[in-house]
């Protein structure tokens, strides 16, 4: 059995992603190893609000009760899958980071209910994005649903084609439609003016684009058997572009970075805005660079 670890502290958005990697765990045949962690200086908001005393007994006692309750609250009894339970006494992402080095996949809220927050994306959660190795996805509360395609941003890079593979796989084993989406521009984009056009050869910058995005096709996908893909060449920004082809999708897959210009950040801007303004779960593929 592949393994799912997911990331719990007793926030709503914490309790989604709980709810959306047991349905990923039904069509993987997977495990889900729900993880409560906490440290003495930051330990969940549910979990203080219940400790009645000082000592760890106390703290662990009350970090059990709300793992259980997540659980319990995210089950469907119809389709059941096995779950292990677990609390730890370290730090929220050293526990989930450790965990996810032996699973198939990390799940984590976009936000939760640490004291010690970050404005749009938890420090959790952050970490997590930025230090696994393990593909990452991150949740947010009301967002995830069970239809729709699954929608991939691909520029040629390696990351983006193993976003594509992956995110293939995915499409696959949820009987989805693969919506892959290349959006290019005849010429860099301009600062604080129009970029310029004069000389561009538009059909012959399209050509390329076209050649680009049938490679990493032919590459990441191969033979599509039933798999129904559709495969969009875009005039227009990578991140609205991307923005726009997942507003009816029920995952977006990006590689941690692409073709950018700043290779030293750990996260391309096109995948950290993604993260923080698509209407879907968002998984990150990091590969070895």
């Amino acid at each position: 059995m592949s393994g799912i670890v997911v990331g719990v502290d007793g926030s709503a958005e914490a309790e989604e992603a709980l709810r959306w990697a047991m349905r990923e765990a039904r069509v993987r045949g997977a495990t889900v190893t729900a993880l409560l962690a906490w440290s003495p200086d930051d330990s969940p908001g549910s979990v203080v609000g219940m400790t009645s005393g000082p000592g760890q007994h106390d703290v662990e006692t009350a970090a059990r009760w709300v793992l259980q309750t997540a659980v319990r609250n995210a089950s469907d009894p119809r389709c059941p899958v096995p779950v292990v339970e677990r609390v730890e006494l370290r730090p929220a992402a050293e526990a989930l980071l450790a965990a996810a080095g032996t699973a198939d996949l990390l799940v984590v809220g976009m936000r939760g209910a640490s004291r010690v927050r970050r404005i749009l994306m938890g420090s959790v959660s952050a970490a997590c994005v930025h230090r696994s190795t393990t593909p990452v996805v991150v949740v947010r509360a009301g967002q995830a649903r069970a239809a729709g395609p699954v929608v991939v941003g691909v520029d040629g890079s390696v990351r983006s084609v193993e976003a594509l593979r992956w995110g293939a796989h995915e499409a696959r084993l949820r009987g989805a439609v693969l919506r892959v989406v290349h959006a290019w521009s005849p010429v860099p984009v301009g600062y604080g003016y129009p970029a310029m056009y004069v000389g561009v050869d538009f059909e012959a910058s399209e050509k390329a684009a076209r050649a680009m995005l049938d490679a990493c096709l032919e590459e990441a996908v191969g033979e599509r058997g039933t798999l129904e893909v559709e495969d969009l060449l875009v005039t227009d920004a990578a991140t609205h572009a991307l923005l726009t082809a997942c507003e009816d999708a029920q995952l977006l897959v990006v590689g941690s970075r692409g073709h950018g210009g700043f290779a030293e950040l750990l996260l391309g801007s096109v995948s950290h805005q993604c993260l923080h303004h698509a209407a879907c779960p968002v998984a990150v593929i990091r590969t070895a660079a």
